[in-house]
């Protein structure tokens, strides 16, 4: 422009030089007049060529470059109905592009009766293409709501090539609630929670399920589950382990939707862990024979009771030494209900050479022991013991006694073995003929508490007191016994007469037993016997 204006002030300047002679007014009027003139078709020309280059430019990036239209003529199509109040639906409107370029374009819902806007992501659509574009929008309230709806061109601001409104009728919220049935806490299966969750009428819903645990420092997590809940009352039990926990909050949350107001999805109760105190668990032994001999075996019969609230686990008996801790016999015991007793018998196979054994037996179950210590006297038999005789003396009573039954052993036999008289009916039988017969009438029989063996008269039908372990026990009455019999194929069983569960390993059967509760004495074997 600056140029131009150079060279028409040259041009004029030269004009002037050819007219130098006319008259200086006019030359000066013709000149002035010359250069406005010039200087109004240049400002006219360079107007002219901006507002033809903005056209161009705006026809360029919008109406050659993409051409939004309803693909159909089809309007807007709204998913997720019925709906409730706090729902989220799902608007979408089908565009086509059918115009030169690709182009992006994007939807946007907002309520007639307020500002907020709910804006979909934009969609880029290529020429001759048809895409669907979408938006998620709410519901606030019940009834009719009413919603204004565009089509957003990306890159022209306040153009809508699509555009209008809809009515969507929403009922009120649904009413989620939550509560704690039962709580069950035991230290073998650990804690569980049966909870009801509650839907009212209308869709089913996806909801969360969590399971915290919380005290006086924090809280934890223990369990979530997702799950879909129906319309109606719904029963889920949880199992919770055995959390640290003073107290348990369960808490149903909604996925994409809003309960009521009045709805009660949380849940928060109290909890006390299960445990077993050891003034709770007692134990009682009775030890057979009463007075063991040193080196033989003893029976140890072990009752173990818990008086508590709360079940025992399995744990360990063991029989030891007081005074060096050493384990004479341990065995495996099961759990203990509460107000439960259950009996175990321990072998000890070697009894201590002592004419008093001091013991302790010990039953650790749930992380406590209870001990019990005994005080049991050995039968060393005549080992040891002051006579209170003069020895010497007594040998020569004893010598004298000994000589006299010589003397009267030999006269007897000498008059018993002499030749019998003969009658017509029978024959006298000699001394040494009877005492045969007498010992063929006996019989051989095993003492069922220490195994030792007997002789008795094999027509003898009672009771026979063993002079190792000063057990009795009946025989001879195998028909109509005098005693209970009870059988069972494993190691427990049960008491006749009180029905205590009882234990009596499968080796040692058949053997008299006797309950520590009722003291009732039985025969036990083994069934299949």
């Amino acid at each position: 422009m600056l140029d131009i204006f150079l060279g028409l002030i040259d041009t004029i300047s030269v004009q002037a030089d050819f007219m130098r002679d006319l008259s200086g007014n006019i030359i000066y009027i013709s000149l002035a007049i010359l250069f406005l003139s010039c200087l109004g078709n240049f400002a006219l020309s360079n107007q002219s060529l901006h507002e033809t280059n903005r056209v161009a430019e705006y026809s360029g990036d919008s109406l050659s470059s993409a051409n939004f239209t309803s693909s159909g003529g089809s309007g807007l199509a709204i998913s997720g109905e019925p709906s409730y109040v706090g729902d989220t639906l799902i608007a979408s409107v089908m565009v086509t592009n059918s115009g030169n370029d690709s182009g992006n374009a994007s939807l946007h819902v907002s309520p007639s009766t307020s500002e907020e806007i709910f804006q979909g992501v934009n969609v880029q659509i290529s020429p001759g293409s048809t895409r669907e574009v979408s938006a998620p929008f709410s519901i606030n309230s019940s009834g009719s709501n009413h919603f204004d709806w565009w089509i957003f061109v990306d890159g022209v601001p306040g153009h809508f090539p699509l555009e209008g409104n809809i009515s969507v009728v929403a009922m009120p919220s649904q009413t989620l609630n939550l509560s704690m049935d039962s709580i069950y806490w035991t230290n073998t299966e650990g804690l569980s929670i049966e909870i009801s969750v509650y839907l009212s009428n209308g869709r089913s819903r996806d909801i969360i399920l969590e399971a915290s645990s919380g005290n006086q420092d924090s809280s934890q997590l223990l369990q979530r589950i997702e799950l879909e809940s129906d319309p109606g009352r719904r029963t889920i039990k949880l199992d919770l382990g055995h959390p640290h926990a003073e107290e348990i909050i369960i808490e149903a949350i909604p996925i994409g939707w809003q309960p009521s107001f009045d709805s009660e999805n949380f849940s928060q109760e109290s909890v006390q862990e299960p445990l077993v105190f050891e003034s709770s668990i007692t134990l009682e032994v009775i030890f057979n024979p009463e007075k063991p001999i040193p080196g033989s075996r003893a029976l140890a019969s072990i009752s173990l009771e818990n008086i508590g609230n709360y079940q025992t686990d399995s744990g360990n008996v063991r029989v030891l030494m007081s005074s060096d801790s050493t384990i004479l016999a341990e065995t495996v015991v099961q759990s203990v209900m509460p107000g439960s007793i259950i009996t175990t018998d321990i072998s000890l196979s070697n009894w201590p050479n002592s004419d008093r054994v001091d013991l302790e037996v010990q039953w650790s179950t749930s992380g406590v022991r209870v001990s019990k210590y005994y005080s049991v006297e050995t039968n060393l038999g005549d080992e040891g013991l002051e006579l209170p005789f003069d020895l010497l003396a007594a040998g020569y009573g004893t010598l004298a006694g000994v000589l006299t039954i010589l003397v009267g052993t030999l006269v007897w036999r000498a008059v018993s073995t002499r030749t019998p008289s003969t009658s017509d009916s029978s024959l006298r039988e000699t001394k040494e003929s009877a005492e045969a017969i007498l010992r063929k009438e006996k019989k051989e029989i095993q003492c069922t508490y220490c195994d030792q063996r007997l002789m008795v008269p094999s027509n003898h039908s009672g009771g026979v007191r063993c002079p190792a372990c000063s057990m009795e026990f009946v025989v001879g009455r195998e028909e109509t016994p005098s005693h209970l019999i009870v059988r069972s194929s494993e190691d427990t069983l049960i008491c006749p007469e009180c029905e205590q569960a009882l234990r009596v390993k499968m080796e040692s059967r058949p053997v008299m037993s006797r309950c520590p509760v009722c003291k009732t004495h039985f025969m036990a074997e083994a069934e299949g016997d």
